[in-house]
């Protein structure tokens, strides 16, 4: 993950606490448990995209072994792999 636990915590606190000042939100549940919540679905959506990140790497160097990683065609190729990936699975890449 690219991110620490400790930032995706203060990442959520402070969607949490925008969503709220703004009136977007009518929370039924704590407010602790709706930070809770937020947490868990941003940590879960980093993992989704860490192990689509792995896969196409791994798809990559075994049907693509002549690319050298880092290059910019391996880069490329990476991406196109990691969409793919992404879609099959559901995920929308940012």
């Amino acid at each position: 993950m690219r991110l620490t636990e400790e930032r995706i915590t203060v990442m959520a606190r402070q969607i949490c606490d925008a969503l709220l000042d703004a009136e977007h939100v009518d929370l039924e549940i704590t407010e602790e448990r709706f930070r809770f919540l937020v947490e868990s679905l941003l940590l879960e959506d980093l993992r989704l995209e860490e192990k689509i990140e792995e896969e196409a790497t791994a798809w990559l160097q075994t049907h693509r072994p002549s690319l050298q990683e880092g290059t910019p065609d391996w880069e490329v190729q990476l991406d196109k792999v990691r969409e793919d990936l992404a879609i099959a699975k559901g995920y929308v890449i940012r």
